[in-house]
């Protein structure tokens, strides 16, 4: 796996999973992403500290993404 398969991946599955199971934003939004940064970690063998803050840019970027999108397509769907 390599590319951007091997970041946007796991954490696609990860949010969908937890989307599936929750139907609501935050915890998908918290759960989702954390779980996909770790199954991504493990996919690729990364153990060091930067994962903490690969795990904090990627709530920060989903979360900005996401939000909007969601407000959107609760109030206009």
């Amino acid at each position: 796996m390599g590319g951007y398969a091997a970041d946007a991946l796991p954490l696609l599955v990860a949010w969908f999973a937890v989307a599936y199971a929750t139907r609501r934003f935050v915890p998908t939004w918290l759960a989702g992403v954390t779980l996909g940064v770790a199954a991504r970690m493990i996919a690729l063998g990364h153990y060091h500290w930067d994962q903490l803050t690969f795990l904090v840019v990627a709530l920060v970027f989903v979360g900005l993404i996401a939000w909007p999108v969601s407000w959107a397509a609760r109030r206009f769907g």
